[in-house]
Order: C-alpha cells, then structure tokens, then sequence
C-alpha cells in the first residue's frame, strides 16, 4: 500500500498542474493588415504606397506575421484571438495564406477565434502590385471567408448567428468569447438588425449558465477620442452598450484605430482597444485570468530575435524596433509636413509631431512630456494637425498598455 501511495504521489508531481489552478491567459491581436509575398514585389508603387501611408510596416508583415505566431505558440496561451482587418486589402490569396500560418497555432493546440474587418470582405481595393502598377485581384465574400477559416473559430462555436459572421465561443469553461462581426455586405461598422435578437439570446444563455462573456468587435463600442468617433464607433453602438450592460459583459476588446487606447462606459463597462501589430511597437495584448480577475497587458513583438534565430542578415529586421519606431516617426513627419508647407518652423514643429504621435499610437502618453513650444504653434494654426494635438492634449495622460477588470 505504501509503495502504491508513493507511485501516485510521484505521478502527480510529474503531471502538470490543472488550467483551473494556474489560471487562463488569452492573447488579441488585431489589424495584421497581412499581405502575402506572392501579391507584391515591393516595387516603386507599393513602396511610394507605404511611405505615404499610416506608418504600417507591411513591408515586412510576412517576416512580423511568423515572429508573432512564434511568440503565441511559445507562449501556449488558452486561445489566439484576432479582431478583424486581417489583410492588407481583402485579397484572397492573402487570407489563405494567412490562414495557412494560423493553422500552425491551431496545430500546436492553441484555438484560434477570427472575425473580418472592415478591410477584409467584398473589397474593390484588393490587389496587386508590380513595378510602378497595381492590378485588382479576387476579394472575399462573407461566406468564402467563413469557409478559409472555418476551423480558426466557427467550426468550435457554440452557436453561430445566421445573418453575420458572428459567432459565441467558450474557450476556457466558464468564459464565453462572442466574436461580434461588425462588417456585414450590408451593414459595414455596424451590427445588422437581425443579429441582436440571437445575441441576446446568447447573453441570456450566458447569465443563466454563471458564464462571463469576453466580448470581441473590431470597430469600437465606445469613443476614444473627439476625433475618433464617425467611422470608428459602432453605429448603433448605444443599443449594444446597453445590452452589454444589462447582461455583465466583462469587457469589450476592439482595434481599428490602429492606436494602444482603454475607457469605460458611463456604468462602467471597459474597452480595450489593442493597437495595431503593423503599428510600431507592433505590440500585442495578453490577459492573464485568475482568481475572478483579469490582467491585461501589451508585449512588443520580438522580431529581431527571431530574425536572428531564422539566421537574416537584413538588417532592418536584425533591429526592427528601431526601424518600425523610425518609419512611424517619419510617415508621420511626412503628412506633418505637408500641412505645414515651407515654414522656418517645419522642421521643429514635424519633429514635435512625430514624437507626439508615437506615444498616442503606443498607448503611452503618460511618459510623454510635450514640448509647450511647438504645441501651441500647432494648436494655434489653421492645419487638421491643431485639432489632433489639441485633442490629445485634451486627454488625461495615462498608461493605456495595462487594465485590470473583474472577470
């Protein structure tokens, strides 16, 4: 009897401890903006494209991609959650070889859950691009897409709304996620009228059962800045609030506005939108459950060292941060700039700006001391840029990259 009793005890020494006891962490991610290799040969058009864009660096989003997934399967969190504009423009090809890596997760056994994003379906902006030219390429319609990425989160639903691509998930017991999709052919940055009477079904279900939801949109349930407001908020945002509200969702985890950003709702229902992983510091969110809370944290994808494990010898890759952080700054500078026109000040006042904006996207403003100089030449000109700054500045000063909520 002694020696079996001394087998068991050896035995659950060796197993790994229940989930139940360590906890759950989830990881989002959102606005990949993934584009595949085979769709642009970062020729003169795709390059000018980029340089006078948002500061994404999709010039290499394949090798940032891979590093990501790497780091989630490392990680081996309960599940990979993205919230929409997976692709660059909607190209099919895109979304089935993105699919292609994300199976690697799903093959190592971590779930993944996707929705669409406004990017992403029915797109007439899908193409691809060679030399100095583009050429229109096949887009996606809502079914094409449910069927690429059938078993990256439909296949696993509880339930599935029959008018959208939403669908409800439980992925750790006890926690539901419902992945809202807010990009129907009909209703794009909205949730279609049909779509509430299953949804709240669905709460109702989850209340009844003890669950907490983990709500996932792509566009935002609440507005994050006077600017970012029209074409960023769900339209009938208010109607979903309250239903939200009167059933206990927890939270309410969005992107869209490429930028690292938290708030709450007037009864206290909190957002977190993660910022851009195309964004500098193409960061990521990661939420550690226990004990009836959740941790929501950002972590930077490490992408130097896993170029150096993959052996590249590029070396804006070898010091990626650095070159994300840099090319952010300088599109930034650019379309600063271009407001300014040629001004003895442009040179300070696009240098303010750049570090400004940097520390808005990252979603620390709070380690950002703004310079009262060039602000106010800024607040005080005539350009769209016053207004951004003057709303920025408006704004508490806080680390938006960490939230704690009842879960």
């Amino acid at each position: 009897m002694r020696m079996l009793f001394s087998l068991l005890a050896l035995m659950a020494a060796l197993m790994p401890a229940a989930r139940a006891e360590e906890g759950h962490t989830f990881v989002i991610a959102t606005d990949l903006h993934y584009i595949s290799p085979a769709l642009t040969d970062h020729g003169a058009y795709f390059t000018r494209m980029l340089e006078n864009g948002d500061g994404k660096v999709t010039a290499y989003i394949d090798e940032l991609t891979d590093a990501f997934l790497q780091e989630v399967i490392a990680r081996r969190p309960d599940c990979l959650i993205l919230s929409g504009d997976l692709t660059f423009n909607g190209a099919r090809k895109s979304h089935e070889d993105l699919a292609a890596k994300l199976h690697q997760v799903r093959d190592a056994g971590i779930p993944v859950y996707v929705i669409p994003g406004n990017h992403d379906l029915h797109s007439y902006m899908s193409a691809s691009f060679e030399g100095d030219a583009f050429t229109r390429v096949a887009s996606l319609t809502s079914d094409e897409f449910a069927g690429i990425y059938h078993d990256l989160g439909f296949d696993a639903a509880r339930s599935r709304d029959p008018y959208s691509l939403s669908y409800m998930a439980e992925p750790v017991p006890g926690v539901r996620l419902l992945m809202l999709d807010t990009n129907t052919r009909h209703m794009e940055g909205a949730v279609a009228q049909n779509t509430f009477a299953w949804l709240e079904a669905e709460l109702q279900s989850a209340q009844q059962d003890g669950a907490k939801v983990v709500a996932v949109s792509h566009q935002n349930l609440l507005a994050h800045s006077s600017l970012l407001s029209d074409g960023f908020v769900i339209a009938n945002a208010s109607l979903l609030r309250s239903l939200y509200e009167r059933y206990g969702v927890s939270v309410n985890l969005s992107g869209h506005i490429h930028m690292q950003h938290t708030a709450a709702s007037k009864n206290g229902l909190p957002e977190i939108v993660t910022s851009s992983l195309a964004v500098s510091p193409c960061q990521y969110g990661v939420i550690d459950i226990a004990g009836g809370t959740a941790q929501y944290r950002t972590e930077a994808v490490d992408v130097a060292a896993w170029a150096g494990e993959a052996g590249k010898t590029d070396e804006n890759l070898l010091h990626f941060d650095r070159y994300a952080a840099d090319f952010f700054r300088a599109t930034t500078a650019r379309r600063a700039a271009a407001q300014l026109g040629d001004t003895s000040d442009a040179a300070a006042m696009t240098a303010f700006m750049a570090e400004l904006n940097a520390a808005y996207f990252s979603g620390r403003m709070d380690a950002f001391v703004p310079d009262a100089d060039p602000a106010g030449r800024w607040i005080r000109s005539d350009a769209f840029f016053g207004v951004y700054v003057q709303s920025i500045l408006s704004e508490e000063r806080r680390d938006h990259t960490r939230l704690s909520f009842p879960l």
